[in-house]
């Protein structure tokens, strides 16, 4: 990792966990947040330390995200879990569809471009229950 990418990710990853996104920070405040994470990625492994330290469940999105929700996140999510994450952008495309159709709400995004071919789009996202937000309708 060079030293501008590292400043970038630094920057970007510390404004979301110091409050700047504030439903990050309520979802991961929960005890039944689950989180996933892309290591490949050059915030993945900062994010995942922070859930860790927050001892979230934390999951790698490995090759397949669909794979994923189907064979772990949607038997361990209950009707107040929050899901929370930094993936690609385009499993955060997927996932949104299968988590969205499941019952959770998408609360907010963050889309990062990066400088360079080498790296990937990503997402940082949180995914809430439908039920919290019952009082907005």
């Amino acid at each position: 990792m060079n030293r501008r990418t590292f400043m970038l990710t630094g920057a970007w990853l510390s404004t979301i966990a110091a409050g700047a996104w504030p439903s990050l920070a309520e979802a991961a405040s929960r005890s039944n947040t689950l989180a996933i994470v892309d290591r490949s990625l050059t915030c993945g492994p900062a994010f995942a330390s922070y859930a860790a330290d927050l001892k979230l469940p934390v999951f790698e999105t490995g090759d397949d995200i669909g794979a994923l929700w189907y064979a772990t996140l949607a038997a361990r999510m209950t009707p107040t879990s929050s899901l929370i994450g930094v993936i690609r952008a385009s499993d955060y495309f997927v996932l949104r569809e299968l988590v969205t159709r499941a019952g959770w709400r998408a609360d907010d995004l963050v889309t990062q471009n990066v400088p360079s071919a080498e790296e990937h789009v990503h997402t940082a996202f949180t995914f809430t229950p439908r039920a919290l937000h019952r009082h907005e309708a």
